[in-house]
C-alpha cells in the first residue's frame, strides 16, 4: 500500500475517533486531560501533563464555572498529593483495584449523594445529584 496512502488512512481514523469523542462533550462540561510523556522509542516515562479543558462557550453561570473548575483542579491536585503522601495512595490505588476495577457497575453513595453511571464503549459517565437519587 502506498506510503501517501496509509498516512491518509491513519488520518481519517484518529478524525474519525476525534468526532465520536466531540459528541460526548456537553457545552458544560470540563475535561481532565492527562497526556503520558513518552521516550524516543514510545515507550511511557511515568511522567504526565494534566490539565482542565473547559468549552469557551460554558453555560455555566460564573460562580458555577468556578466551583466546578475548582473541583477539576481538585481532581488534578489529588496526583501530585498522591505522590507525596503515599498512605492516600495506596487508599485510591486498593480502592481502584478493589472496587472499580473489579465491578461491572459501581453504586456510590456519599451522604445521601447518588451517583447515576451510564456506559458507551470504552466510556463511563458519571453523574452526581440525579434528579432520580439512583430510583430511576
Amino acid at each position: 500500500m502506498d506510503k501517501d496512502f496509509q498516512e491518509l488512512l491513519e488520518d481519517e481514523k484518529r478524525l474519525a475517533a476525534i468526532l465520536k469523542l466531540s459528541r460526548e462533550i456537553n457545552q458544560e462540561d470540563f475535561l481532565v486531560r492527562i497526556r503520558p510523556f513518552t521516550k524516543d522509542d514510545g515507550t511511557w516515562t511515568g511522567e504526565v501533563d494534566i490539565s482542565v479543558m473547559a468549552l469557551p462557550y460554558n453555560t455555566l453561570n460564573d460562580e458555577d464555572y468556578e466551583q466546578v473548575m475548582h473541583f477539576s483542579k481538585m481532581v488534578c491536585a489529588s496526583v501530585p498529593v498522591m505522590h507525596e503522601i503515599d498512605e492516600l495512595r495506596h487508599t485510591v490505588d486498593e480502592y481502584v483495584r478493589n472496587v472499580i476495577d473489579n465491578e461491572d457497575e459501581i453504586d456510590i453513595e456519599l451522604e445521601e449523594e447518588y451517583v447515576e453511571k451510564t456506559y458507551d464503549d470504552n466510556v463511563v459517565h458519571l453523574k452526581f445529584n440525579t434528579k432520580t437519587k439512583g430510583s430511576a
